[in-house]
Formats: structure tokens, C-alpha cells, sequence
């Protein structure tokens, strides 16, 4: 069973069946099950909370957009034909909404259950995505990307033995790549870990054998019929038995230390928050001796220029951390070559298998939630940004509770002036620049 392959994020427990999900039998912390999906992250009740306000956000930002789309296609000046396309685009919109509303419905259960039974608890540091942040690949690994995945396939098959006993696959998106090496390089066991719940929501319904409707948006479409296309996903295969995804911080995985054959790491080494030595040392903890770590991927660190490394750099920081390099290389791999879009890029990927030969100094990953935020109990600090958002803050509702439709910036200006004992004259482009940012202006 999966729980006897995983444990506790945050105490490294041994994990049991309770009521929804899953209990540390050490710390007590619940973790529930979102569809099939058990959320194992050290703070389930947070990362739940956060992506449930992300998808109100999204809701309510695509929602206006619809609108301001249906408003936008009835000017006499349009040409029938954009004005069609324009009416297309807000009906995908919201057909986009609702079909992502309803990916969500797990998340929306049992919210009082699951909120009672969480205790206090170090922060779970990957919040970072955007709600549709890998919307697309969904429709790259389900829909029309086959030849792009099959070569991934073929770039890692040589590296990664068959018949392994566990291997976890970081970063696995929407799920292809995962699925793919779990059917053709036969592991008992395959974990696929990520934090974005959407692809994760996604691919897991097919994988069960159910179809989704979405709809794409092509990012340059090379004809107005296909400025958004409805598609029908569906699983291209059945897959064995063993393929597991969680939702799981990668550099704070519930695996426990010494338990894995080999990690796979795609398009994920440059995109993990930390450096890469960190990132290095928690992938060697949780193997076992002379376990394996795959990677494939560019190298495009979105970080301070001392941490954004060339590949010679990051194969030099693999050997320091305990491991034997095997092989590297470079490939060239199409990326989203969408049939109905007019642009498409080729990556160069960087490729490379280790072998773990002895154990790593510990990782010590950095919270990205401050400790005040994690822990309820604990007492918010006076800090400069929470100032800048003071400052922020009141100007906004200032500037807001003098506009009713009548008063004009000047109005505003003097009136706020007035208020806060400030020259009229220094506020309007302080309102002017405010109410440029503002949607609709």
C-alpha cells in the first residue's frame, strides 16, 4: 500500500489509514485525500487554503474578462469575423472556469474535518505557481504532443534501468512523462510528486479513465478558428498498476531516507527554489546506496547570477554531493509544437545520470512561509514591508471612498488633501498613475 512506501513530511513518521486520508502515527498531523490524490505536504491545510483563494482569484479575474470580451464584440466597428472570434474566445473562458471549478470539487470536501485535525506546522514552502501555470502542458501530454513526449521517453529510457523497485519522478506536471516511464521501464512503484494541483487533477481523471473537455488557447493561432479550440483528453493507454502521484514538495518529500532506486528529475533542477547543491542533497537522501539520478533539462536558473549555473558548474556540484557521474550529454527536444499554433521553440536539454556513492551533508531547505504564517500561535513582527503595505493600504481605501461617480480626479485630490493635511497638487499624479493601473482604464 502506499502509505508503507511513504511517511511524514514534517517528522518522517510512519504514516496510517484514518478517516479521509492519512495520520503520522508520531506527530498526529492528518493528511487527506483529494480524489486519489493524497496531499502530503507539510502544512495540507495551507496549501489547500492557498489554492482554493487562487482559484476564487481566477475565477473572478477570467470571470470580468468574459465580460469585458462579450462588450468588446458588440462595437458596429468590428468586422464580423473578429467579432465571432472575440465571442468564441469569452465562451472558452468560461467554459475554462467551469471545467476548472469542477477539477477543484475535491479540494472543496470536507473542509471542516480536515481543518480540525491539522496541527501548527512548519510551512509548506512550494505556493508559489499560478493557478494555470501548466495549463498547457496538459494538452502537450494528452492531446497532440505524442512525438514531443516520445522523444522525452526516449532520452531517459537508456539511463534508467528496467524492473526497479521505487523510483519518483520530481516535477511531473501533467503526468506523461511519469506515466510513460512507469509503463515502458516497468518500476514496481512510480511516485510522481508536484504541488500544482491542476495538471495533478487533470491527468489523474484520465488515468481512472475519465475524458475531460478543455479548452486551449493556442498562444499565436494560425487561423481564427482556432483561437480556442475544445478538446477531448483522454488517456492514450491503460496504465499498470504502481503509478502513485501525491501532491509533495520534492525538496521535502515524504519518502523516507535511503528508500529509492532512482529519482527523475525533468525540466526541474532549474526551477526548484533553492540552490542547486540543496536541491542536489535532498535528491541523495531519500535514495538508496548506488541509487540513481536521472535528469533532463535546460538550465535556466531564475536566480542570483552566483546561483544560476552553467552545466559544467552543476556537474561539478553533483559530484560533490556524493555522487558518481555516469554520463552527460546535450540534446535538442521540440517544445510544444501545438498543431494550431504559428510558433513553437526547440530547447537544448541537458541530460545526465549519477549513481549515489555515499551519503550527502543534510540539506537545510529554506522556509518560504515565514515562521509567523506557519505557526498561528506566533506573533506577527513590524516589518518594512507590512509598513509599505500600511502606507498602500490606506491610500487605497482613501482614494476609494471618494469616488461615487461624480468627483473627478481634482475632486479626489483636494478632498484626500484636505483629509491628510497634503498639497492637492502632489496627489494627482499619485491618482493619476493609482487609476492607469486599474483594469478597464
Amino acid at each position: 500500500m502506499l502509505k508503507d512506501i511513504l511517511c511524514c513530511p514534517r517528522c518522517a513518521g510512519t504514516l496510517a489509514d484514518a478517516a479521509g486520508g492519512l495520520r503520522c502515527e508520531r506527530c498526529a498531523t492528518a493528511f487527506p485525500v483529494f480524489g486519489r490524490i493524497p496531499c502530503l505536504v507539510d502544512d495540507p491545510a495551507l496549501w489547500r487554503t492557498v489554492w482554493l483563494r487562487r482559484l476564487d482569484d481566477y475565477t473572478t479575474t477570467v470571470e470580468a474578462r468574459v465580460q469585458e470580451l462579450q462588450g468588446e464584440a458588440e462595437s458596429a466597428q468590428l468586422l464580423p469575423r473578429t467579432r465571432q472570434r472575440l465571442l468564441r474566445i469569452a465562451n472558452g473562458f468560461a467554459q475554462q472556469v467551469e471545467a476548472v471549478a469542477a477539477l477543484f470539487d475535491p479540494l472543496d470536501a470536507g473542509t471542516d474535518e480536515m481543518a480540525a485535525s491539522v496541527v501548527p506546522s512548519r510551512p509548506e514552502p512550494a505556493l508559489q505557481p499560478a493557478i494555470l501555470e501548466c495549463y498547457e502542458h496538459v494538452f502537450r501530454d494528452w492531446v497532440w504532443g505524442e512525438r514531443e513526449c516520445g522523444l522525452t521517453l526516449d532520452f531517459i529510457k537508456p539511463l534508467l534501468p528496467s524492473g526497479l523497485e521505487r523510483v519518483a519522478m520530481y516535477g511531473a506536471g501533467a503526468g506523461r512523462l511519469a506515466a510513460d516511464v512507469h509503463q515502458t521501464c516497468t518500476p514496481g512503484h512510480t511516485l510522481a510528486l508536484d504541488v500544482n494541483p491542476v495538471p495533478f487533477l487533470v491527468a489523474d481523471k484520465l488515468l481512472a479513465g475519465d475524458t475531460i473537455d478543455l479548452p486551449e488557447f493556442p498562444l499565436d493561432p494560425n487561423s481564427d478558428e482556432v483561437a480556442v479550440v475544445t478538446r477531448h483528453l483522454a488517456r492514450p493507454f491503460a496504465v499498470r498498476d504502481g503509478l502513485s502521484f501525491v501532491f509533495a514538495d520534492a525538496l521535502r518529500p515524504p519518502i523516507p531516507a535511503g528508500s529509492l532506486d532512482a529519482v527523475v528529475t525533468s525540466w526541474f533542477i532549474d526551477a526548484a527554489r533553492v540552490d542547486l547543491r540543496q536541491t542536489a542533497a535532498a535528491i541523495n537522501r531519500v535514495l538508496k546506496p548506488g541509487g540513481l539520478w536521472v535528469n533532463l533539462g535546460p538550465l535556466r536558473f531564475q536566480a542570483v547570477l552566483s546561483r544560476a549555473y552553467t552545466i559544467e558548474e552543476a556537474l561539478e556540484i553533483v559530484g560533490a554531493s556524493a555522487f558518481q557521474l555516469l554520463s552527460n550529454d546535450r540534446q535538442e527536444l521540440p517544445y510544444f509544437e501545438s498543431p494550431v499554433s504559428g510558433s513553437h521553440r526547440t530547447d537544448l536539454v541537458f541530460r545526465f545520470a549519477a549513481r549515489k556513492t555515499g551519503e550527502a551533508a543534510a540539506a537545510d531547505i529554506p522556509d518560504v512561509v515565514p515562521p509567523w504564517v506557519a505557526n498561528p500561535l506566533e506573533p506577527i513582527p513590524i516589518t518594512p514591508a507590512l509598513v509599505a503595505l500600511g502606507r498602500t493600504s490606506m491610500f487605497t481605501a482613501g482614494v476609494l471612498s471618494m469616488i461615487d461617480g461624480q468627483r473627478s480626479i481634482v475632486d479626489v485630490a483636494r478632498d484626500l488633501g484636505a483629509a491628510w493635511g497634503v498639497e492637492p497638487a502632489r496627489l494627482q499624479d499619485e491618482l493619476r498613475a493609482f487609476l492607469a493601473r486599474l483594469p478597464g482604464s
